[in-house]
């Protein structure tokens, strides 16, 4: 395929095929121009840094500072610098697998928020606040132990899937916004809208239709994934994650978590039971 064509010359293309078989090769160039792009899916290690005054690097607080200075996480680039279709819509599939799917990537404001403590509590101490080392010591301490269960906690709430198998799921959903896609002429001619776009903000309207279509079928599959249904809204179970139906109830909880909830809520109760029992025994 010649990656140099815009993205309405393909759609125009696959709407005037004569056949399955031509729509299905025009089909397989577009994957393998989207598949082939440079802009591949990377991690990052990125750090979030201060620097501790030099005045106060002997002191007692300062030290406990210093080797908290650096603090590192997990990150992606979500933009790219590259401008042509491939590239952007690639970039859309990048930040959808790892948004859903990879749990080395949490960047939840709650555990950034609980990472960025050190720096938080450095520059409260510098203005003036009093911290000894042990207490500075105590809240970074509880702070990281927090930010683990937060990180666990999103964790959680990230899906299964293999990027080979991902690859395969978005190219089913390729193939039904290509069949949705409506070219401009038509949605002009549906619209009533007689303004005929020039090639540049056609391919543009191209690209943003094809990236807004994969966040909303990945919602879908996210819910088909967990056995909610489509027209349901939803939450998350409160102690795995996982989505369940919001039937406006007061359920909280998936229909696994919750017979583990209520089991351990029956063990709970035959030992304060127990307890009880002794207690009387004694009394007699």
């Amino acid at each position: 395929m010649n990656t140099d064509k815009y993205l309405y010359e393909i759609i125009d293309e696959y709407k005037e095929a004569d056949s399955d078989k031509e729509k299905d090769l025009i089909f397989k160039s577009l994957c393998t121009a989207i598949w082939s792009s440079d802009n591949k899916r990377r991690l990052l290690t990125r750090t979030l840094k201060f620097k501790v005054r030099n005045d106060l690097l002997e002191t007692e607080q300062g030290k406990v500072f210093d080797a908290w200075s650096e603090v590192e996480y997990k990150s992606y680039n979500p933009v790219s610098s590259k401008t042509d279709w491939s590239s952007i819509i690639r970039q859309k599939i990048n930040n959808v697998y790892t948004r859903y799917f990879d749990k080395e990537v949490v960047l939840n404001k709650e555990y950034m928020d609980l990472l960025n403590t050190p720096k938080r509590l450095y520059y409260r101490w510098i203005n003036g606040e009093e911290m000894d080392a042990e207490k500075i010591t105590e809240l970074i301490d509880d702070a990281i132990d927090n930010a683990v269960k937060t990180k666990n906690k999103y964790q959680m709430q990230k899906m299964i899937l293999p990027w080979n198998e991902y690859k395969k799921l978005i190219d089913s959903l390729l193939k039904n916004i290509m069949e949705r896609c409506k070219t401009v002429e038509e949605y002009n001619f549906r619209s009533g809208n007689i303004k005929i776009c020039n090639y540049t903000n056609e391919d543009c309207t191209y690209v943003s239709y094809f990236c807004k279509s994969i966040e909303y079928e990945m919602m879908k599959w996210q819910k088909k994934y967990y056995g909610v249904r489509e027209h349901k809204k939803y939450k998350r179970c409160k102690i795995c994650g996982r989505l369940i139906e919001n039937t406006g109830n007061k359920k909280m909880y998936c229909t696994d978590c919750a017979k583990e909830k209520e089991r351990q809520n029956a063990v709970l109760r035959k030992r304060r039971q127990r307890e009880r029992d002794r207690s009387r025994n004694k009394k007699v």
